[in-house]
């Protein structure tokens, strides 16, 4: 893949295609389109491919309520509103992994294309995979 990490990483972080740029990729907030509109990247390359999105997801709502435990203990001690704790943890248990959800699934996607780089199988436009390669073709075109 030509597009440096960063850049992939980035996409990821905006919910946008991590191969093309190209945003849009949710018809609602948790309905995500299988393929990019632009680039025709299938989102899911491989079974499983939605494990890490999840993976992700309970791990920063774990974070999340662990932080708020942790931080409204500290504030209140010694006698710390347990109830109150527990249902604003409660709350950010629920609210969290949803309001996360697009993101965590474009961040996987991102982070599994830097592991795995897209191939002829994953059937992106080749103009996004040979980038390299047509630079290539045009400098030495240039140079005859």
């Amino acid at each position: 893949m030509a597009t440096p990490p960063s850049t992939v990483l980035r996409r990821g972080f905006t919910r946008r295609c991590a191969v093309c740029g190209q945003g849009h990729l949710f018809r609602h907030w948790v309905r995500m389109a299988p393929t990019c509109p632009q680039c025709g990247l299938r989102f899911a390359r491989i079974p499983g491919h939605w494990l890490g999105s999840w993976f992700l997801n309970v791990c920063l709502a774990q974070v999340v309520v662990l932080g708020i435990l942790i931080i409204g203990v500290a504030i209140t001690y010694p006698d710390p509103p347990m109830l109150v704790l527990g249902v604003i943890d409660a709350s950010a248990a629920v609210v969290v992994p949803l309001a996360f959800f697009p993101f965590s699934r474009t961040i996987w996607t991102a982070i599994d294309l830097v592991m795995r780089p897209a191939d002829f199988y994953d059937d992106v436009a080749p103009g996004y995979l040979l980038e390299e390669d047509i630079a290539r073709l045009r400098d030495e075109r240039d140079a005859a």
